[in-house]
């Protein structure tokens, strides 16, 4: 059976050319990047290269380039690092702000943050997942140390403000005097399509994952601005600035490098392209399902997230069935796939009704076709009509 794969916002296969580089720095460099020999050193030749090249790639400095294990690390480290690193200066009590669209890694991370006595306030979004950087500036306090809003949402593809963010942030700090609060961004589903320079974006913290970007999985990145107080998550030799300890992979940075190098290449021409796919595909869904509707402006997000919501269609029928067809998609977030209930995102945006199940989010990417769109539709809508015969004979 033929297979479409719409999942793009999950997981990215790996680019060619980005495992040709794995496959060469995993033969070639064998020593430990701190090791005093040639071996070593060679090894850490290529991972600097590899810091500076993403660096140069996002406007940063090679130094500010903290390699992690992926996303959901360098949020943990974002988030957790500036409140610990907060307590030490002597804020007893610190205050971050996170959106309520945010993904799972900020989420859990501040939730838990809360019981450690850290004041959490959640930014809500408008019906189409975007902040207002007005209501921000209502939350923020002086024990404000941190605000995290995602550059791209993950399952409906809002796209928020990220330089009207800054800027309320700087001036929070001027009126202040103080170096607070920090701004982070995860930036994972936005660096495929959108200006990811830290210097145009105004942001203090910025995460990557290289997983998302058609780079290997197992590595990401944290931008940390230099001068930006950030405590450790854990101990260890000190690598990556005393912020991550622990022997770098060398080959997954290499990796990452070149992922990231082939996406700038052909961002725009890319993102034009995987856009008409999308305004195409929700054009034949919503002509074929009169009643269906996305969540989200098709205009204002992600050129390759849409997500459509179905009345009285559970997402999680729907994905198995349009699976069983040979197309996958998802119904949430892959790190929330297998819970039951409503999207916190379809909550967040006000369309978690009666109907609260029924989102199914297809994310295209480089291997997604033209004519691919045409057989999707077609197929959703048989299985739409199928699972809704299927409930009247349950009535």
């Amino acid at each position: 059976m033929k297979r479409i794969y719409l999942d793009y916002a999950a997981a990215t296969p790996l680019e060619p050319k980005v495992l040709e580089a794995i496959n060469k720095a995993t033969k070639d460099l064998i020593g430990n990047p701190s090791g005093l020999h040639r071996e070593g050193q060679m090894a850490r030749a290529a991972l600097q290269f590899s810091r500076s090249y993403i660096g140069t790639i996002i406007g940063a400095h090679p130094d500010e380039i903290i390699f992690t294990s992926g996303a959901t690390e360098a949020n943990n480290l974002a988030l957790t690092g500036v409140v610990k690193s907060a307590r030490k200066s002597g804020i007893k009590t610190p205050h971050i702000i996170v959106s309520a669209i945010e993904h799972p890694s900020v989420l859990e991370v501040a939730r838990e943050l809360e019981t450690e006595n850290v004041k959490v306030d959640y930014l809500p979004v408008d019906g189409e997942g975007v902040v207002d950087p007005r209501e921000l500036r209502k939350l923020i306090t002086k024990n404000t140390v941190l605000v995290s809003v995602m550059y791209a949402n993950s399952e409906i593809g809002a796209i928020e403000p990220i330089r009207d963010i800054a800027k309320e942030i700087r001036h929070t700090r001027k009126a202040n005097e103080s170096v607070y609060p920090y701004f982070h961004t995860d930036a994972s589903q936005a660096t495929n399509y959108l200006d990811m320079n830290i210097l145009r974006l105004g942001v203090d913290l910025m995460t990557i994952s290289s997983g998302k970007i058609y780079g290997p999985r197992g590595i990401g990145a944290l931008f940390v601005k230099r001068g930006t107080l950030l405590a450790p998550l854990m101990q260890g030799g000190g690598q990556e600035s005393k912020l991550r300890s622990g022997t770098e992979s060398v080959a997954l940075a290499v990796g990452f490098a070149q992922a990231l190098s082939v996406t700038e290449m052909i961002k725009i021409k890319e993102s034009a392209r995987v856009s008409k796919l999308k305004v195409a595909l929700a054009e034949k869904i919503l002509k074929k399902i009169p009643d269906a509707t996305v969540n989200g402006d098709v205009d204002r997000t992600l050129p390759n997230i849409l997500n459509i919501s179905v009345p009285g269609i559970e997402s999680e029928a729907l994905v198995i069935y349009l699976d069983s067809l040979g197309i996958a998609v998802s119904g949430k977030s892959a790190c929330k796939s297998s819970l039951a209930g409503p999207s916190h995102v379809i909550v967040a945006i006000g369309k978690a009704g009666k109907d609260e199940s029924s989102s199914v989010r297809f994310s295209l990417g480089r291997g997604t076709k033209a004519e691919d769109i045409s057989y999707v539709a077609g197929e959703m809508l048989k299985v739409v009509n199928l699972l809704r015969d299927a409930n009247k004979k349950s009535d």
